[in-house]
């Protein structure tokens, strides 16, 4: 006679167990799987990690650019305005890196402040300007990047 109840191990058990030696994401996977075995976890699973990894590398990020006294969001700003290799709008950088207007004022504020780049106005509307790295500011850039590239292949 099989002993049915919840106390006695199962092959659900086994693999709950094993989940729980690998991380918080796959144990509530294990979890679900034991009250909602219909449902595809999976896509869970992807998320939840993303989720739980994103904190600790902005982490990461931040302690690597702290010394150059920059946040990821100006770094974020730089990179753009290296790889568009053209001086850019205020607004085309507000869409393209998801920002708020006043964000990037303050952003593009405290990077021209710093040297990072310079605002000019913008020859086809004068209500507007462009921006674009310094000589020294794309030289900074480049000098770090390839550093930043690494700290990223370490993740």
């Amino acid at each position: 006679m099989t002993d049915e109840s919840p106390e006695s191990p199962t092959a659900d058990d086994d693999v709950a167990l094993q989940a729980t030696r690998r991380d918080a994401v796959a144990r509530m996977q294990a979890e679900w799987r034991q009250i909602r075995p219909d449902l595809d976890l999976g896509p869970t699973g992807v998320v939840g990690r993303l989720l739980r990894l994103t904190p600790l590398l902005m982490a990461r990020c931040d302690e690597f650019l702290a010394p150059h006294d920059l946040s990821r969001a100006e770094f974020d700003i730089l990179a753009t305005l290296r790889r568009h290799d053209r001086p850019v709008s205020p607004g085309e950088l507000t869409r393209e890196l998801l920002f708020t207007g006043p964000a990037t004022t303050k952003r593009l504020r405290r990077l021209e402040d710093d040297g990072w780049i310079v605002r000019r106005v913008n020859p086809d509307d004068a209500r507007g300007f462009l921006v674009a790295p310094t000589i020294d500011g794309a030289r900074r850039f480049d000098a770090l990047q390839p550093q930043y590239i690494a700290l990223e292949a370490s993740l």
